[in-house]
């Protein structure tokens, strides 16, 4: 199955933090999908929150947000709304 990709800023003032993580490696598993951040070195698998955590995104950071499975597309409008978010999820 292909890639399925999007940029996207990171908007929340706290950049993505342990709750924002937490939410992605959630988000990956119950989407039974491979979710991926892509900012400066290679993929990092969301699944991993201390993967996701290690890349130190601040507000303003420009990710590349890649997904693959059955339900990319969907994923892909969860992650832009959870990392665009200006407050705390």
């Amino acid at each position: 199955m292909k890639w399925q990709q999007r940029t996207i800023t990171v908007h929340n003032r706290c950049g993505v933090h342990g709750r924002v993580a937490a939410r992605l490696a959630e988000l990956a598993r119950e989407r039974d999908i491979s979710l991926q951040i892509v900012c400066g070195s290679g993929p990092v698998d969301c699944a991993s929150i201390l993967e996701v955590l290690s890349m130190a995104l601040v507000c303003g950071s420009e990710v590349t947000v890649r997904a693959r499975g059955s339900g990319a597309q969907a994923a892909l409008d969860a992650v832009e709304e959870l990392l665009t978010r200006q407050d705390d999820p």
